[in-house]
């Protein structure tokens, strides 16, 4: 497995006067990437494995990023009149494929096992092409109200190109077009906002009203497999408040609510079905409807001359026509069409648009500095709950998500060359559905202590040295916690230190791991990735002041 990646970043700051500026920050990026992948998955009936999937994957990406941003400010000789525009511009392709080998063998508890063995190649190219651009207009009212004004322009072009093709038991090659798990798609993306708002500001409070009136449209042009066209209009009222309220020097409250609105994506409108994974097929949903999201939360902040801080937050999220999962269990061999099976055991999703989703969010954190080793210490927990609705089987359902994370961090102060952070956290998880009444299937914790430190001594010298700990309680998967230790020695040089260059290595002691815990509509997915062991990187960086 290999990962090219190179970046290029520029910003340019020019005062074209004692009013006027302008940034310009282009970016560039190039990846190329081979990998190798393995799954191996099974479907069981009380306990006992009926479909059994093994799959091998390998394949390749290339892709290209280039953008900029220009941004142009500009205050007026009337105190408060101020004009900005920032354009955005960016242009992507990826090009890629893939070659997977299946096996399958199915109907194990019949006593008759069928197995299944076929091969295919996935040929893909994704071509973005996008503007965006935000023109805001300030103008004082009174010595207390400013006037906000806004327009916002966005546009997007993609096109997506998917190919695939099955291998011939005669030919041997990659030359058998199935129309079914093809598609040759372009959309477009046009949205219009104007916004509003007015900001107050007399003593202690500080308070800011708004609210964007926004039109989009998003078009689609399916060429292939059958000629179909898409035109879908969306609008929306999106408002907008801050509060902000300060008690006295060192205790002010602050309440945020915000509303926003996300369209589907390209993936999620088109109607090709996805068989990367045997047991779990998907496809897109070209009636989708958009999503709007309304967000609040207060917070409480106190900090005081000693150093001390004490911060406790709560809020809220809720979305209408939330984007869930809609699935059903397969109860006998589904044919999707010629070269595609939804097999007996086997899922089939798609996106639906649904009500019901709400998110609470809490945290509190406290800190304060500890003289005797010339550091800060902070503690803090925060909980999150999460009422996320789905459809089973044609029966409506929800997934519940409890996250309780504390915390502690020990930070140093001691001086620029030398620098040293503690921290552990945990994370208690406690997931489950309504349609399953078993308790504990999906309550884990997962531990987390890191240690760093940098130290820069003579001549310019630098030393760096991070350690991580990694645990899991509570798996029943059998996965091992692991040490990543990585190391790295550099020289400062150049006027005012502005050049460095170093030796890093990574993973040390051979144990690093990538593993994820996802929640889906009717189960848990536990995924382990291969991740690069041991290596070494040679880095130069110079910093343009």
């Amino acid at each position: 497995m290999e990962n090219w990646n190179h970046r290029f970043n520029m910003k340019l700051d020019y005062r074209i006067s004692d009013r006027t500026s302008l940034q310009f920050r282009p970016t560039l990026s190039f990846q190329n990437n081979d990998n190798v992948s393995v799954l191996d998955g099974q479907n069981m009936i009380s306990g006992l494995t009926d479909t059994e999937t093994h799959t091998n994957t390998n394949g390749g990406t290339d892709a290209y990023n280039l953008g900029a941003d220009i941004i142009l400010r500009h205050r007026f000789p009337v105190e408060g009149r101020t004009l900005s525009l920032m354009m955005n511009g960016k242009m992507s392709n990826t090009e890629g494929g893939t070659y997977t080998d299946y096996l399958n063998t199915l109907n194990m508890l019949s006593g008759t096992p069928q197995t299944e063995e076929y091969s295919q190649y996935k040929n893909t190219m994704n071509k973005q092409y996008s503007f965006r651009s935000n023109l805001s207009y300030t103008e004082k009212l009174t010595d207390h109200m400013q006037l906000q004004l806004g327009y916002k322009f966005s546009y997007s072009d993609s096109d997506s190109d998917r190919k695939t093709y099955m291998k011939s038991s005669v030919t041997d090659l990659y030359d058998q077009l199935d129309e079914s798990l093809s598609s040759v798609y372009q959309t477009g993306y046009t949205t219009h906002a104007g916004n509003v708002g007015l900001r107050y500001h007399a003593g202690r409070l500080n308070a800011m009203i708004g609210a964007d009136v926004q039109w989009s449209e998003l078009s689609g042009d399916l060429i292939y497999p059958s000629p179909d066209r898409m035109n879908n209009n969306y609008f929306s009222f999106l408002p907008s408040f801050n509060l902000r309220y300060s008690l006295d020097r060192t205790n002010s409250f602050m309440l945020r609510y915000r509303s926003s609105s996300s369209s589907p994506s390209v993936t999620d409108l088109q109607s090709v079905v996805d068989n990367s994974n045997p047991l779990f097929l998907s496809t897109g949903n070209p009636d989708l409807d958009q999503q709007i999201s309304h967000t609040a939360n207060l917070r409480y902040i106190r900090t005081t001359k000693s150093g001390q801080t004490f911060i406790a937050m709560i809020g809220g999220t809720a979305k209408l026509g939330y984007v869930a999962d809609s699935t059903f269990i397969a109860k006998e061999d589904i044919w999707i069409s010629d070269n595609v099976t939804l097999n007996k055991g086997s899922q089939f999703t798609k996106p639906v648009n649904m009500d019901g989703y709400y998110s609470l969010q809490s945290m509190i954190t406290y800190g304060f500095p500890f003289d005797l080793i010339r550091s800060n210490i902070n503690f803090s927990v925060s909980a999150n709950y999460s009422n996320v609705p789905t459809i089973f089987n044609g029966e409506k359902s929800k997934t519940n998500e409890l996250n309780i994370i504390p915390k502690v961090i020990i930070g140093s102060n001691i001086s620029q060359n030398l620098d040293f952070t503690a921290s552990y956290s945990a994370g208690i998880n406690k997931i489950y559905s309504s349609l399953n009444t078993a308790s504990g299937t999906g309550d884990y914790i997962t531990h987390n202590a890191a240690a760093k430190l940098g130290w820069t001594f003579f001549w310019g010298l630098t030393f760096r040295s991070t350690f991580n700990y990694i645990g899991y309680t509570g798996l029943d998967i059998g996965n091992e916690d692991y040490f990543l230790w990585n190391v790295s020695l550099g020289k400062k040089f150049l006027k005012n230190n502005a050049a460095e260059i170093k030796v890093e290595a990574f993973d040390i002691l051979k144990q690093n791991q990538a593993f994820t815990h996802s929640t889906g509509s009717n189960y848990y997915d536990y995924i382990n990735s291969n991740v690069l062991k041991p290596y070494a990187m040679v880095s130069f960086v110079y910093t343009i002041r």
